[in-house]
């Protein structure tokens, strides 16, 4: 059964950049017993709910600047988060398309230089 300390170290060990001896004076416990709760059978199991707590909680945080980089300046970066938007909402592009080309292949100016050539 993990302790309360136990669980407070894990939290902290996984939203903190703070030190395992760090750690150990914020709980007032020795170095050595933080290091002993990574060797308890509980402690990966905790470890991870933690972490998918810790990842839920900055989901939101996450998407509103998703929702701001549409905005940017930055054509790039508008494209790259609406691609990335769409990408983790189930919206995929038109499946690639095998395209056979027999023969030469011509290229056409439809934009023009816009400079009189006469």
């Amino acid at each position: 059964m993990a302790s309360e300390n136990m669980k407070k170290g894990i939290k902290l060990m996984v939203r903190t950049n703070m030190t395992q001896r760090e750690i150990a004076d914020e709980l007032k416990v020795n170095e050595n017993t933080v290091s002993q709760w990574k060797k308890d059978k509980d402690f990966d199991e905790i470890r991870q709910q933690e972490e998918r707590s810790f990842l839920g909680d900055l989901a939101a945080e996450a998407l509103r600047t998703m929702k701001g980089l549409l905005k940017a300046k930055s054509e790039l970066v508008r494209y790259n988060a609406a691609s990335d938007i769409l990408d983790r909402t189930g919206y995929k592009p038109t499946d690639k398309q095998e395209v056979d080309i027999n023969g030469a292949v011509q290229f056409v100016d439809d934009i023009g230089s816009g400079l009189d050539d006469g």
